[in-house]
C-alpha cells in the first residue's frame, strides 16, 4: 500500500489522526517529529536551538527518507523543502487537515512552548493549499484491503416506509415498526411526518408542516395522503429534493388520476395510499409504460395485509373509496437488497462477506443484485461476449453495479439510466466523476455514491478519502462500522514468507467473523509488541526467532508453554494483559502422527535438528509421543540442555534415525548421506520444497514440510483468539 502521509498545520491533529487509523485499520503509524526526536535523543525545540531550522529540516528531511510505515503524520512545515514534497507526493499519498484558524490557535496556545515556530497557519495557508487532497471532520479515510464478516443489511426503507404510514392509517402503534434509534434518515422523517399529521388529526388543525428532510418518497407519499386526510400541508424539502420533479395534491378527488409511468413509483404509491380514503371510486391511469413495477407491486402487498382493496386495469388500476385500513397485527419490514447491492460488489472485488437476513421472496427490484453483479463478472473476463445491463427496475443498484463494473475493466454497457440524473445527485455524472478520481471522492450528498467509492476503495494499493462521509445515514447509518476489523497479526524475523494470514483469515472468513490477520516482521520482540499495543492488536502468532525473548514481557503464561519454554501464541486481554500459550507442541504431534501413520513413537528412533524455541515444542511433543530422540544443534550446549530436560541425548554428528525432524531455517546436514529409509520432517514450509526436503527425497525418503504443523497449531491458535 502506498504510504498515507498525512500534512497540515501544527496542532491541526495529525498526530491523533494517525493514531486513530493505526488502530481502526491495524496498521503502523509513525510520528515523524518522535522518530527525529528518538533518534537524535533532543527534543524538537533543543533542536531549534541548536541546529536551527535549517539544520532541523535537513534532519527532518533524512527521517523522511528513512522512515517506512502505511501511516506517516508529518511536522507541520515538512514539506516546504520541495524535496520533501516530491519524495511524499512520489511514495505516498499526501492528504492536507483542514481546520479553522481559531481551532489551531487555541491549541498552540496550549501547547506551552513545545512548538518552536508557533502560529504558521496564516502564513503557509497558500502552500496549504496548494495540495490537491484535503480532509475535514466529516471526511472517511479508507485503507485499501477486503472486508469479512457476517453482516446484516439495515431494513427496507422502501418497506418500512409502507409498512408504517399503513400502520398510522389503520390506527396503530407505528413505534413498534422497526427500530427508531438505528434507522436511516429517510425514515425518521416518515416518522416525523407521521407525528405531525397525526397532532394535527388530534387538535383539528386544518395544517401542518411536514419536514421530509432529503426523502423523496416520505414527500411523494405524504403529498396525496395529507390532501386525503383533509390537512394542508406545507412540505419542508431540505438537500436536492426541492429539485426534485413533484405534483400539487391540493385538490385531491376521486375520479381519474393520469400519470406517467416512467418520472417515479413513488407518485403512483402516494396515490394508492391516499384514494382509498376518498368518498368515491378512482382510477389511476398510466400514460407511459411503468417503470420500477416492482416497487408498486410491494405498495400493493402491504395494502392488500392492510385490508384495502386495488383492482388492476390494463392501463393502470381501479382504486374503491371508502376503504378502511385494518392492521394484521405482526408484521415486520424486510431486510434491504439495495443497501446488500454493496457488499454483493465488494465481494466480486475481492472480499469475503456473508450476507444474511434477505428474503429472496421479497418484491424489492433490487433483488436481481446479485443476478446482475454475477453477469458483470462474466462480462469482463477475457473474450467474454459483451453484457447489456438494464437498471430501469432497480436504479438504485446501479452506483454499486458501476463501481464493479469500473473495477473489472468496465466492459457491461447499462441502460435504462434516465432517471439517475433525478436522485439525491445525478448519478450517472457522479460515478463518472468517481471512476475519474476514485481516491479523492465528492458523493455530491448522496449516500449510494459515497457507498459505492468506498467499496471501490477496498482495492488497489492507495488510501481514498471520502468527503461529507455521514451522507450515508440516509440508507446506512452504520454502513461503515463494516470497515471495522479485529486486527491479529503474525511476527518473527526476517519473515520473509508466512501462509499464517491465509490459514486464519480463510477460517475467519469461513466462520463469518470481521477480523483480519496480517504478518508484521519484526527484528526484535520488543518492536512487535509496540505495534501490538499501538495497533489494538487482539493476538499475536510468534515465530522464530521471538519464541523464547517474548516469554519476559507476558503478564501469564500457560503452564504447558512454560514446561516447553517457548511461547507462539500471545492473547490480549480486554484489560490489557498479554497472555502466552503454546501451541506448536499439539500442532506438531498431530503432523508427525499422521505423517508417520503412528498413533505411538515408542521405539521409534528420532533425530531433531535445532535447540531453540520451536525445537523445544517438538522435543516437548516426541517426548510424550514416546520417542528415542537425539538433539543435533550448531551449539552442542544448546542441545545438551534441551537433551537434559527431556532425558534424551545429545549429539555433535549426524546419525541416522527413523525419522529426522527439522527445527532450524536451513538444511542443516547438507552433505548426510541418508539411507532412503527415513521420514524426514521440515518445519519450515516455504518454499514448499525446502533444501532439505530436496536434499533427502532425492535419497528415497519420505518427506514433508510444516504446512501441516502450521495448518493443525492454528486451529488451537484460533480457539484462543476468538474464544
Amino acid at each position: 500500500m502506498k504510504t498515507l502521509y498525512i500534512y497540515g498545520p501544527p496542532a491541526s491533529g495529525k498526530s491523533t489522526l494517525a493514531r486513530n487509523l493505526s488502530r481502526q485499520w491495524g496498521r503502523m503509524s509513525v510520528d515523524l517529529d518522535e522518530e527525529i526526536t528518538r533518534r537524535e535523543g533532543r527534543t524538537i525545540p533543543e533542536i531549534f536551538a541548536t541546529e536551527g531550522e535549517a539544520g532541523f529540516r535537513r534532519i527532518e528531511r533524512e527521517a523522511l527518507e528513512r522512515v517506512k510505515a502505511p501511516i506517516v503524520a508529518l511536522g507541520g512545515g515538512t514539506l516546504l523543502d520541495p524535496a520533501c514534497r516530491a519524495y511524499a507526493e512520489k511514495h505516498g499519498f499526501v492528504v492536507v487537515l483542514d481546520v479553522d484558524d481559531a481551532t489551531l490557535a487555541e491549541r498552540i496556545a496550549a501547547a506551552k512552548g513545545t512548538r518552536p515556530l508557533g502560529n504558521k497557519a496564516a502564513e503557509r495557508r497558500a502552500h496549504y493549499a496548494s495540495f490537491p487532497h484535503h480532509v475535514d471532520a466529516d471526511t472517511r479515510i479508507i485503507l485499501p484491503r477486503p472486508l469479512r464478516g457476517v453482516l446484516t443489511p439495515p431494513v427496507s426503507k422502501s418497506h418500512l416506509h409502507r409498512l408504517l404510514i399503513a400502520e398510522f392509517l389503520a390506527g396503530g402503534d407505528v413505534s413498534r415498526l422497526g427500530d427508531p434509534q438505528t434507522e436511516a434518515a429517510d425514515l425518521i422523517a416518515t416518522r416525523r411526518c407521521i407525528a405531525a399529521l397525526s397532532a394535527a388529526r388530534t387538535a383539528g388543525l386544518p395544517t401542518a408542516t411536514l419536514d421530509c428532510g432529503e426523502s423523496g418518497s416520505t414527500l411523494r407519499f405524504f403529498a396525496p395522503l395529507a390532501a386525503a386526510l383533509g390537512v394542508k400541508a406545507s412540505f419542508v424539502r431540505r438537500g436536492r429534493l426541492a429539485e426534485r420533479p413533484m405534483i400539487s395534491y391540493e385538490d385531491l378527488k376521486a375520479g381519474l388520476h393520469e400519470l406517467r409511468g416512467d418520472i417515479s413509483s413513488q407518485f403512483v404509491t402516494g396515490l394508492l395510499f391516499a384514494l382509498p380514503l376518498l368518498p368515491g371510486d378512482s382510477e389511476i391511469r398510466f400514460t407511459t409504460p411503468l417503470q420500477s413495477k416492482g416497487y408498486v407491486e410491494m405498495t400493493l402487498a402491504v395494502l392488500n395485509q392492510y385490508g384495502v382493496q386495488v383492482l388492476p386495469t390494463a392501463t393502470g388500476f381501479r382504486v374503491p373509496g371508502n376503504q378502511k385500513f385494518v392492521s394484521p397485527g405482526n408484521v415486520q419490514p424486510e431486510r434491504d437488497w439495495s443497501g446488500a447491492a454493496f457488499w454483493f460488489a465488494a465481494n466480486a472485488l475481492g472480499s469475503e462477506i456473508q450476507i444474511k437476513g434477505l428474503s429472496a421472496e421479497s418484491r424489492q427490484p433490487d433483488r436481481v443484485v446479485k443476478e446482475l453483479v454475477a453477469r458483470i463478472q462474466r462480462a469482463n473476463k477475457p473474450g467474454a461476449p459483451a453484457e447489456t445491463i438494464d437498471v430501469s427496475e432497480c436504479p438504485d443498484n446501479y452506483p454499486a453495479l458501476a463501481a464493479v463494473n469500473f473495477a473489472l475493466g468496465g466492459k457491461a454497457v447499462f441502460t435504462g439510466t434516465e432517471r439517475l440524473r433525478l436522485k439525491e445527485s445525478d448519478r450517472l455524472a457522479a460515478m463518472d466523476a468517481v471512476f475519474a478520481n476514485p481516491h479523492d471522492v465528492d458523493p455530491q450528498n448522496d449516500h449510494r455514491i459515497a457507498m459505492a467509492a468506498a467499496i471501490l476503495a477496498t482495492t488497489g494499493d492507495t488510501p481514498t478519502i471520502i468527503h461529507t462521509a455521514s451522507c450515508v445515514k440516509k440508507s446506512y447509518p452504520d454502513f461503515f462500522d463494516a470497515f471495522k476489523m479485529d486486527l491479529y497479526a503474525v511476527t518473527g524475523w526476517p519473515l520473509l514468507k508466512t501462509r499464517s494470514p491465509e490459514l486464519h483469515n480463510a477460517a475467519h472468513a469461513a466462520a463469518g467473523r470481521r477480523a483480519e490477520m496480517i504478518a508484521y516482521p519484526a527484528p526484535t520482540i520488543e518492536e512487535a509488541l509496540a505495534f501490538a499495543k499501538r495497533c489494538n492488536v487482539k493476538g499475536l502468532a510468534v515465530t522464530i526467532p521471538h519464541k523464547e525473548a517474548v516469554m519476559r514481557y507476558l503478564d501469564e503464561i500457560d503452564p504447558a508453554a512454560r514446561a516447553i519454554g517457548a511461547v507462539n501464541t500471545v492473547v490480549f486481554t480486554a484489560d490489557g494483559r498479554k497472555i502466552g500459550y503454546n501451541t506448536d507442541k499439539d500442532g506438531i504431534a498431530t503432523a508427525l502422527m499422521a505423517f508417520t501413520g503412528k498413533r505411538s513413537f515408542k521405539g521409534l528412533s528420532v533425530v531433531l535438528l535445532g535447540a531453540g524455541g520451536a525445537a523445544k515444542a517438538v522435543a516437548q511433543a516426541l517426548q510424550e509421543l514416546g520417542a528415542s530422540v537425539k538433539i543435533l544443534n550448531r551449539t552442542y550446549e544448546k542441545a545438551a540442555a534441551l537433551a537434559e530436560k527431556h532425558g534424551f541425548t545429545a549429539i555433535r554428528t549426524m546419525e541416522t534415525a527413523d525419522l529426522v525432524v527439522n527445527a532450524t531455517n536451513q538444511d542443516p546436514i547438507p552433505d548426510f548421506a541418508f539411507t532412503g529409509r527415513e521420514y524426514v520432517y521440515d518445519l519450515v514450509y516455504v518454499p514448499e520444497e525446502t533444501p532439505l526436503i530436496v536434499h533427502a527425497r532425492k535419497a528415497g525418503c519420505k518427506t514433508e514440510n510444516g504446512f501441516s504443523m502450521l495448518r493443525a497449531q492454528a486451529e488451537r491458535q484460533l480457539e484462543l483468539f476468538c474464544d
